[in-house]
């Protein structure tokens, strides 16, 4: 294995490390929670690993007060690298990509002079006769030759590197915009899929869906059997909901944005995907023992003209909340 693939399989091991540390625990995916995680993925930071451990002794979560009150100790000592994020690869192919430019432009100067010298010494081939004018010509041919393999081998090289970066840069991209464990575009791609629907001014309806009672899979179960229910459910609202965007919102959180739809008609599209996770027989992989009734409850409304992402969220999550409160199970839609 080269030293770029092994350097590429413990960034991306990493990336998933942390991310999936996050969602575990319940931690809100900002820049002071990356880093500590980090420290304890890669092992950097002896007292951070050592106050985290202590924190989620006895199979507990580590709660963001723990995380903010490890990260104010871990203040006055010296601060630790944090590990290149999806968004820092992104920029870093972006600074490469400029360098990568900057070669193409210098390689454009050089043949701008080079026709310069080719006009000169035609014009002077042209007024010369004899052995002045063949011994000119030679010098010429010879730095047109020079120049031109130079300029060659640059761009050829530049074409290859930029090949390398755009492949870099779309992993980078892709990878910012998908929630790890589920495959699931994540909370940044949703919100950017609502903005060009906006932008393009298609109507849509958006819903909101959260597992009941998850956290009691975990601390029943363990956190591989909840990871293994939030798979499950992510592929069922994805089959389900054909056309529309499924995205990871966040932690048992799932989102919905349906093109062309009313709230009525998504409504009646998740309420399917409902009864589809509550109808199927869940187990323990390791056990073969019942996991019991997994459900989920949502919320679903129509975006209103021009409405801001911030407004229709708080809109589908008072819905997805009167659904909590109402029993569980269920889907609460506006009324149109």
């Amino acid at each position: 294995m080269t030293d770029d693939r092994r350097v590429e399989r413990e960034r991306r091991r990493v990336f998933e490390a942390v991310g999936k540390f996050l969602f575990e625990h319940s931690l809100d995916p900002i820049p002071a929670n990356y880093m500590l995680v980090h420290m304890l993925v890669t092992g950097s930071n002896a007292s951070a690993i050592a106050a985290i451990e202590e924190a989620t002794g006895d199979g507990l979560r580590l709660t963001q007060d723990d995380a903010d009150r490890i990260m104010t100790m871990l203040g006055e000592a010296s601060p630790t690298p944090v590990a290149p994020s999806a968004e820092a690869a992104i920029e870093e192919a972006r600074r490469q990509v400029d360098s990568f430019a900057g070669i193409v432009d210098t390689t454009r100067a050089e043949v701008r002079v080079y026709g310069r010298d080719l006009k000169s010494g035609a014009a002077q081939l042209a007024a010369a006769a004899g052995p002045e004018s063949i011994a000119e010509l030679i010098r010429v041919t010879g730095a047109m030759i020079e120049r031109t393999r130079a300029a060659e081998g640059r761009l050829e090289a530049a074409t290859g590197e930029a090949k390398t970066l755009r492949a870099r840069l779309a992993s980078a991209e892709e990878e910012a915009r998908r929630d790890p464990l589920t495959g699931l575009p994540n909370r940044r791609a949703f919100g950017d899929r609502y903005a060009a629907l906006s932008d393009e001014g298609t109507p849509f309806a958006v819903a909101l869906c959260d597992i009941d009672r998850f956290k009691h899979i975990n601390d029943s179960h363990g956190h591989a059997v909840g990871d293994r229910v939030l798979q499950t459910v992510a592929a069922i609202l994805q089959d389900s909901c054909d056309g529309a965007t499924v995205a990871r919102y966040g932690g048992e959180e799932f989102a919905i944005l349906f093109p062309s739809k009313d709230a009525a008609t998504a409504a009646a599209i998740v309420d399917a995907a409902r009864e589809a996770v509550a109808s199927r027989q869940f187990k323990v992989r390791e056990t073969d023992a019942p996991l019991g009734r997994v459900a989920f409850s949502a919320g679903v409304v129509a975006a209103a003209r021009g409405e801001t992402y911030e407004t229709i969220i708080q809109r589908a999550d008072a819905l997805l909340y009167k659904a909590k409160y109402g029993g569980r199970n269920r889907v609460e839609a506006e009324a149109s």
